[in-house]
């Protein structure tokens, strides 16, 4: 059946997915993405994204024959094939801003390869108004990340004014952030600092830790404390003070220590026969200043299970 609607003001900045699903509440707002994505809606005569915002006065139609009594499943997309979302583990929530623990496994935020089945759609399940919030309609309210791989702690804005004053505070490095992660190889220091540059890779789809003679790529930092030692293994905490795409995993790999599970970052190392059950990276903590007091925020996790079971078997 094919619907039409006409945006008025009360429904402006609302974003298509967040409209339809509004009008339509017998379809789930997933499917309805799934719909979307497939050409099931058009915004004044033309092909519409899931994260397209409303003008007063659009005119909306949109065909969900497929979705019938709310399957959605006839039309088979990238997007269908998704593991069913986790559910939203807040840590904390105020007025301004929630902390969650990500769980490994669900990308943050849409990309070229997969629209839906994101931490974004779990946020605006929880919170639509947070659609509105940030600078990216495809990145509401997030001003930092996790790779899809890495869980840990996050958080997420609920207004602008929280939004800016967590981005400022990234953007100067103010935010304290910690991460454990068990790497192949027995480290010889105790700590140190890993500030190689970071860069796309010339030869693989990854970024690549640059000599530090060279000047091509980002200036990036890790300094990393060893918390253990294992044979052909080492438990790391880890704290970035600048913050790059992927550059714990690129750092570590060209320090000669992959992490354990990274299927991305590999290289030959010894013990490699050792089968991690995921990539074992985990921010842990987490700390900011509150957006409305400026009161410090901290934050910490328990190493999820995995750690656990694979220091029993290094052990």
């Amino acid at each position: 059946m094919k619907h039409t609607w006409t945006v008025d003001r009360e429904d402006s900045r609302k974003r298509l997915d967040i409209f339809v699903a509004e009008k339509l509440p017998e379809v789930t707002r997933s499917q309805i993405a799934k719909l979307l994505k497939s050409g099931a809606g058009t915004v004044n005569g033309k092909p519409a994204t899931v994260h397209r915002f409303l003008n007063p006065g659009d005119k909306v139609e949109f065909d969900d024959i497929y979705s019938a009594a709310g399957a959605g499943l006839s039309r088979q997309t990238e997007d269908a094939k998704i593991a069913p979302l986790p559910k939203l583990h807040i840590i904390d929530e105020t007025k301004d801003f929630i902390v969650i623990d990500k769980p490994t496994g669900l990308l943050v935020h849409p990309d070229s390869k997969q629209q839906t089945g994101t931490l974004v759609d779990l946020l605006l399940d929880f919170d639509p108004k947070i659609a509105k919030i940030g600078e990216y309609p495809e990145r509401p309210g997030i001003m930092h990340r996790l790779d899809k791989e890495v869980s840990g702690l996050m958080v997420v804005a609920r207004t602008q004014m929280a939004f800016d004053s967590l981005k400022q505070q990234f953007a100067e490095h103010s935010v304290d952030k910690k991460y454990l992660a068990l790497v192949f190889g027995e480290m010889n220091k105790d700590e140190g600092d890993i500030k190689f540059r970071i860069a796309h890779s010339k030869t693989k789809n990854r970024m690549a830790a640059r000599p530090k003679h060279e000047e091509e790529g980002k200036a990036a930092w890790t300094h990393y404390t060893v918390l253990k030692r294992f044979r052909h293994a080492t438990l790391v905490e880890l704290t970035i003070l600048s913050g790059r795409t992927h550059q714990i995993r690129a750092h570590l790999l060209a320090l000669g220590h992959p992490i354990m599970g990274d299927e991305l970052y590999t290289a030959k190392a010894p013990g490699r026969s050792l089968k991690a059950p995921r990539l074992m990276l985990q921010c842990i903590r987490l700390g900011f200043k509150d957006p409305k007091t400026g009161e410090p925020r901290e934050y910490e996790l328990k190493p999820v299970n995995a750690f656990a079971e694979m220091e029993k078997k290094l052990s």
